[in-house]
């Protein structure tokens, strides 16, 4: 019995040490994924993502842009939904200017285009709308405002956490995303 524990520890770092060898291995440009350059299509008969992309343009004002180029070959009604989780810091100013209290708030940047039926559908560097923390509510909805009521909002900067463009009809919808998390292509 203990001969054969010592076996299978031999043949374990055997193993181990194969294949930590220096030897040189394949092409690393052939194991990373590309950015779709040709047609991805979705379950949306005719419709098709040829590139999509979102960019945060100044991490002080949250300014994020947004690019696609979709096929839609039926010339169907769709909605083109660019959006931007971003994760936005923040302080809560009192009256004479001082910090009261400091945090991060995650809230969506977005356009919508509606009833879009052209069989080319390019958009090129549109810009969002700004997303800003929750600091409006009143009543019962107060206790989710970033500040006090007697405090300022003022936002230090944001990044962004992930982005997707979704495109939808009243029956079906796709998105491309910087990564699947909600389903979408990954561009």
């Amino acid at each position: 019995m203990l001969r054969t524990g010592s076996m299978v520890q031999t043949i374990a770092l055997t193993i181990l040490l194969a294949s930590c060898s220096e030897a040189p291995t394949g092409p690393a440009a052939t194991n990373i994924p590309e950015s779709p350059s040709l047609a991805v299509a979705t379950h949306i008969a005719g419709v098709a993502f040829n590139s999509g992309s979102c960019t945060l343009a100044n991490s002080t004002t949250g300014e994020v842009r947004c690019s696609w180029d979709i096929t839609n070959a039926n010339g169907m009604s769709l909605g083109i939904h660019p959006q931007a989780h971003m994760a936005i810091t923040y302080n809560c100013v009192d009256s004479r200017g001082q910090i009261r209290s400091s945090g991060t708030n995650n809230a969506w940047g977005y356009l919508s285009f509606l009833n879009v039926t052209s069989t080319s559908i390019a958009g090129t560097n549109q810009q969002l709308v700004t997303a800003v923390p929750y600091n409006t509510g009143t009543g019962s909805s107060k206790k989710f405002n970033a500040c006090k009521p007697s405090q300022q909002l003022q936002i230090t900067g944001y990044s962004m956490l992930y982005w997707h463009i979704i495109i939808d009809t009243p029956t079906a919808s796709a998105c491309l995303g910087s990564d699947n998390r909600m389903g979408c292509f990954v561009a």
